[in-house]
């Protein structure tokens, strides 16, 4: 008995799906193991016997991680509505911090307007294709977030100091 069938013994019957009908998949495609997967787009939300159309399901949740990075990176760039302590983080940012958002950004819309573009007309190739193409770049894009939360982090500390120096109470 292998890791798998040893797992999906004592996983919930939806997750046994899931995995079954990834696997399938990921064989077919060259598709990253399911653990990446989830633990970097939570596939496991996925109900599985309610879709045929399963890779599509699992582009939109993969695209709706994107989008959130997307938006969170927007109020790096355009502070103008952020809350106030992320205005006061941006000031703190250094040029680099900038360029790496920037860079982050323009290469998180691509996938957003390609994701769009599934949207018309169902292929489920062009699915596995979209999904391969942004697993191969998370880990770079998840060490780059952590880069931003470091200096996210710093900036605010940095606020914390200044704030207490001008404090007069």
């Amino acid at each position: 008995m292998d890791n798998i069938e040893k797992q999906n013994k004592t996983e919930p019957g939806n997750l046994k799906k899931v995995k079954a009908e990834y696997e399938k998949l990921r064989v077919k495609y060259s598709l990253p193991d399911f653990a990446f997967m989830n633990e970097n787009f939570e596939i496991e939300g996925i109900e599985a016997e309610e879709t045929a159309l399963f890779l599509k399901r699992m582009r939109k949740h993969m695209t709706e991680k994107i989008f959130f990075v997307l938006r969170s990176l927007e109020i790096f760039l355009n502070p103008q509505n952020a809350p106030l302590f992320m205005m006061n983080i941006v000031k703190f940012l250094s040029p680099a911090d900038r360029e790496l958002i920037k860079e982050l950004y323009k290469q998180l819309s691509e996938y957003e307007i390609e994701a769009f573009g599934l949207e018309a007309k169902y292929d489920e190739k062009k699915e596995a294709d979209f999904v391969k193409k942004v697993c191969g770049s998370w880990k770079d894009f998840s060490e780059d977030l952590m880069k931003i939360y470091a200096a996210m982090r710093d900036g605010n500390k940095k606020l914390e100091k200044k704030q207490n120096k001008s404090y007069v109470g």
